[in-house]
């Protein structure tokens, strides 16, 4: 299935739940380089009610769904909302999973809409940590250090967060975290391929599609599916949109035609449609 890039009309954003948006690994919502771009910005131009996570960039899963709780019961104090649907992009998408199964917080969620989500894990994980484990915790400790000193961030713990994006430590997450049927579950992936004009991408790219096919530079489709798969974006216009690309961070911008806000903007309006 492929996902056709269409513009949403105004006021179709305006979503019943107030929106909460979940950064990924590495993330930071605001800075110099805004995770979501002109996303929130587009939504709330068309009426919907819209929050940033402000979870942390290189938290645990469990960590970071700590982090989603407190913003969840904020939310839901300054709204009266009883619930908010969860916008998710990467490893942000399962912070919200272990947020609604282990936290059992399902009943203050009506939809999880994750995209390019590892919910099976990441075959770069293995091969980096697997190929430089020395490297990989020395690396690890200086992120923490920076994370730390520069962000203020205390819960920075970069290298066993990076363990959990392997495929077997996600295999066990998905065990210990199936889907709770009070929340609707929506999932939407992108792909490029070994000529992308990202060097880093197309890189990441020739790494990841002999063990896992499609993918992202990051993630795979396969590994991207979750609940109802709402397709590959752009794959009808031939676009080639990267792991950073689609949550329009724009300084990894290649894809000129493809706009990020639009797209979000659509997948909300489909939200509206079902009644969340």
């Amino acid at each position: 299935m492929v996902y056709s890039i269409a513009m949403a009309s105004i006021g179709f954003c305006a979503a019943r739940y107030p929106l909460l948006l979940v950064h990924g690994y590495a993330g930071r919502d605001e800075g110099r380089h805004p995770y979501w771009g002109g996303i929130p910005a587009r939504l709330r131009e068309e009426g919907a009610t819209v929050f940033l996570a402000g979870n942390g960039g290189f938290a645990t899963i469990e960590e970071g769904a700590r982090q989603i709780d407190r913003r969840v019961e904020e939310i839901r104090s300054w709204t009266g909302c009883k619930k908010v649907n969860i916008v998710a992009h990467s490893m942000g998408g399962l912070d919200a999973r272990y947020y609604v199964s282990s936290l059992e917080r399902g009943d203050r969620v009506a939809s999880l809409l994750t995209f390019s989500t590892p919910h099976r894990g990441s075959a770069l994980a293995d091969f980096f940590l697997g190929e430089h484990p020395r490297a990989s915790r020395r690396a690890g400790r200086i992120i923490d250090l920076l994370s730390r000193g520069l962000r203020g961030e205390r819960e920075s713990d970069a290298y066993e967060a990076a363990l959990e994006l392997r495929p077997s430590s996600c295999a066990a997450f998905n065990e210990a975290n199936p889907d709770d049927p009070r929340v609707y579950y929506l999932s939407y992936a992108s792909t490029i391929d070994g000529n992308y004009r990202v060097r880093a991408y197309a890189a990441l790219h020739r790494i990841l599609y002999p063990r896992e096919g499609d993918n992202d530079g990051f993630v795979s489709v396969a590994s991207a599916r979750w609940g109802d798969f709402g397709g590959i974006v752009g794959a009808e216009e031939g676009l080639s949109i990267s792991h950073d690309e689609i949550h329009d961070l724009r300084r990894f911008r290649v894809a000129e035609i493809f706009d990020a806000p639009a797209f979000f903007s659509s997948a909300i309006a489909k939200l509206v449609a079902l009644g969340y």
